[in-house]
């Protein structure tokens, strides 16, 4: 590949990435991009891969296009896309997406030979694994690590459906894992799978590797956002980095109120809150179980927590389900039964699922 150059013997840097789904009404996810092109500056990669659905539609690459060819140009290092099933149509030999970049869209498959690495992309396209499969085998160079590049779902049973962002998992290009690890490749560089980062070795010799999206699609991708750094010049056991990023997420805090123990969780709440500050994040924070003070001083402490935590880039939303008990807590009968409860021998979690429902019903009752 003509890009990589000045390099001196056979190893390089690969950041891995996928999905990105570049749509002009989402600023959020060209800011991702921009932001996966930094962190190669920043780590002097050789080459940044995008396994398919850079962008959201054929016709989002088409309004995109003039925009991408200043961020994708003169750079230090070369970018290699393959089309996946959101932007299959969305490349053509004359489109110029920047002077840094290439589209491997040939089927069934393209090679593409660097220092001492045979990559071969699998562009995305209504085919069958199973007939790749042997010529795929045939394309493997033994002097060279080996890497695949494609746009898949894979049989993994322990990736949920929901995972797959709004994808219907086996509609597209389902693989089978045990076809794939004896095929020979040395690691698997796929896109399609939105939530995290997957790794899953499929055989003695082959790494899988879904990148996920480098920013939160919809709200079914939790966390922060992850690349893959692959460095060439590191043992084998070392070769593979996640790599963090600064881009949007969503994330989930769920916090319980315990009786007599409300300062603590506030305290625990403000910790939490205080590692996502300016972070590019929208928070939804649940606060459930119950309390023995009143619910407005309540309410007036987790608000100045969220005020204090909300910034430009950080988002708190906010629900409140938390339930003040102190009347239960002072009812005879529910004192004779706590008692009784402490002096069983039942195992923990039993016994404080066993309070919590009597706590509930004893609350219904006095609510009459």
């Amino acid at each position: 590949m003509k890009k990589i150059k000045n390099r001196q013997g056979k190893d390089l840097k690969i950041i891995h990435t996928s999905d990105i789904h570049l749509n002009s009404r989402k600023k959020e996810r060209l800011e991702a991009l921009e932001d996966i092109l930094a962190k190669a500056g920043e780590k002097k990669a050789d080459l940044v891969v995008i396994s398919g659905d850079m962008f959201d539609s054929n016709e989002e690459a088409d309004i995109l296009r003039p925009q991408l060819r200043k961020m994708l140009s003169s750079l230090p290092f070369s970018i290699i896309a393959i089309p996946g099933n959101h932007d299959m149509e969305a490349y053509s030999s004359d489109m110029n997406f920047g002077d840094s970049i290439e589209v491997y869209n040939k089927l069934p498959f393209d090679t593409i030979d660097l220092d001492g690495i045979r990559m071969i992309a699998v562009p995305y396209a209504n085919q069958s694994f199973n007939d790749l499969a042997g010529p795929l085998s045939q394309g493997i160079d033994k002097d060279r690590l080996n890497i695949l590049l494609m746009h898949c779902s894979l049989d993994i049973p322990y990736l949920g459906e929901d995972e797959y962002g709004d994808e219907k998992r086996q509609a597209y290009l389902p693989v089978n894992s045990k076809v794939l690890g004896g095929i020979g490749f040395d690691y698997v560089f796929a896109g399609h799978f939105h939530s995290r980062t997957v790794e899953s070795r499929l055989s003695e010799k082959t790494m899988f590797l879904y990148s996920g999206s480098p920013v939160s699609i919809s709200k079914k991708e939790k966390g922060r956002r992850t690349a893959v750094l692959l460095d060439t010049e590191k043992p084998a056991r070392d070769r593979i980095k996640l790599l963090p990023l600064d881009s949007f997420y969503y994330e989930d805090i769920n916090i319980s109120f315990i009786p007599g123990k409300e300062k603590e969780i506030l305290k625990k709440l403000e910790k939490t809150l205080s590692q996502y500050k300016d972070h590019k994040a929208e928070i939804c924070l649940n606060i459930g179980g119950s309390i023995s003070t009143g619910e407005k001083e309540i309410a007036e402490n987790i608000s100045k927590l969220v005020e204090k935590n909300t910034t430009d880039d950080t988002a708190i939303d906010l629900t409140q389900a938390y339930r003040d008990i102190s009347v239960v807590l002072q009812d005879p009968l529910y004192r004779a039964f706590k008692d009784k409860l402490d002096e069983s021998d039942l195992e923990e979690g039993l016994a404080k699922d066993i309070e919590d429902m009597v706590v509930f019903q004893f609350s219904r009752t006095k609510a009459r």
